[in-house]
């Protein structure tokens, strides 16, 4: 960490980010990591309390830091929400229609089928069925959301790539909250097509199944 020369207060308090994101991936900070104090930043960066703390709730708000009060500034365990946040809300401003998020929730849900069944990875099959009982339980809507929900993350799940995982999530998750779960007898039919794909490890049935259930065949 080096001290910051002087500018203008906007340009300084970005000045202060960067370096702190330096010092993170210098020192290999992983989440739950505690930054040093805000005494000792401000001395070694040369700049004020206030523009230190400017620039920490900027990397709070973009998900980087976690702030406990009384305690300091640590690595937050998740940094991607915040992003995925802003893209899912900026695709909104731009128009983008529910058809266009469901098709970028098929492509990243179809990549996953490919590398999961390439790898061979091991799926959780008597799970699935589980939750594909729940997710047709018409006499509790919220645990049917969420059980579909979880069946679809079960196959990206199975890459433990969490980055994957949790963009994956938000497209499945927005999916769900637009009530894709009123018609439960052709859902629960579609995932059983889809589940049957993927005990038979057919990734090209288990997409086409996929497609079908997400209503985005025919282009």
């Amino acid at each position: 960490m080096k001290p910051i020369e002087k500018a203008e207060r906007y340009t300084l308090s970005k000045l202060v980010v960067q370096n702190l994101k330096q010092y993170m991936i210098e020192n290999r900070m992983s989440a739950g990591s505690k930054l040093p104090a805000e005494r000792e930043l401000a001395q070694v960066m040369k700049v004020s309390r206030a523009i230190l703390r400017e620039a920490l709730r900027s990397l709070e708000s973009a998900g980087i830091l976690e702030i406990r009060h009384g305690e300091g500034a640590f690595v937050a365990a998740n940094s991607l929400n915040p992003l995925l946040e802003q893209l899912s809300f900026a695709a909104s401003l731009s128009g983008e229609t529910s058809r266009d998020m469901l098709e970028l929730r098929y492509l990243l849900e179809a990549a996953a089928i490919d590398e999961a069944l390439r790898r061979g990875a091991r799926l959780p099959l008597a799970e699935l069925d589980e939750l594909s009982a729940a997710a047709k339980d018409e006499t509790n809507p919220e645990r049917a959301v969420e059980a579909d929900v979880q069946l679809h993350l079960a196959v990206v799940s199975s890459l433990h790539n969490e980055s994957l995982l949790n963009i994956a999530e938000l497209f499945i998750r927005q999916a769900a909250d637009r009530g894709t779960l009123a018609e439960y007898g052709r859902i629960a039919a579609e995932h059983e097509r889809y589940m049957d794909a993927l005990r038979g490890s057919d990734a090209e049935a288990a997409k086409s199944a996929l497609r079908e259930h997400l209503g985005t065949a025919g282009g």
